[in-house]
């Protein structure tokens, strides 16, 4: 598991401002063999000493820590709770973790409507899955037609995905239209 672990050798890591009253600056941290929770409290009262505080639990405590959970589902939300419980129970996801050009390797043999659902799943797939990297291998494995030039600029205007949804009587309409460009 090391080596697929960014270099600070954190799981998950998570900022956000804590929901109003409060407005504190929170962060969790899991990484191989502790979850973290750090806050800083932001008040705008002169008198109020503020310290930043720290909550460090094994897996084994946080599974049990009823209050840390509370409070990272307050802060966070359910969803960055859940997905926490199952990175503590050893449930990590590998896929987001590789380089990005193995991801588009192993994308580029998706069919179509799989690509589609996959750039549902988070942000980082999403960028990946519309993005001009995966669409012009796809063009590539999937079109009769060589990239030439005329190609390679038409589909730096209007991008690799839709020139790959593109029927060959509109390519040659939108041919004609970037020459006369």
């Amino acid at each position: 598991m090391a080596s697929l672990l960014p270099k600070s050798g954190n799981l998950f890591n998570c900022a956000e401002v804590a929901p109003a009253p409060s407005k504190d600056y929170c962060q969790v941290l899991v990484t191989k063999d502790q979850v973290i929770f750090r806050r800083w409290p932001v008040t705008l009262r002169k008198s109020d000493k503020v310290t930043p505080g720290e909550t460090k639990d094994t897996y084994d405590d946080f599974e049990h820590d009823d209050r840390l959970q509370s409070e990272i589902r307050r802060v966070f939300g359910t969803h960055t709770l859940e997905y926490i419980r199952l990175l503590v129970k050893g449930h990590v996801d590998y896929l987001p973790r590789l380089k990005k050009d193995l991801i588009l390797r192993i994308v580029q043999f998706l069919e179509l409507e799989d690509i589609g659902s996959m750039a549902q799943v988070s942000r980082q797939f999403r960028e990946l899955c519309e993005g001009d990297d995966l669409w012009q291998r796809v063009y590539s494995e999937n079109s009769e037609m060589p990239i030439s030039e005329e190609l390679q600029s038409l589909a730096e205007a209007v991008g690799w995905k839709k020139l790959f949804f593109t029927n060959k009587l509109q390519l040659q309409v939108l041919f004609q239209m970037l020459s006369s460009v």
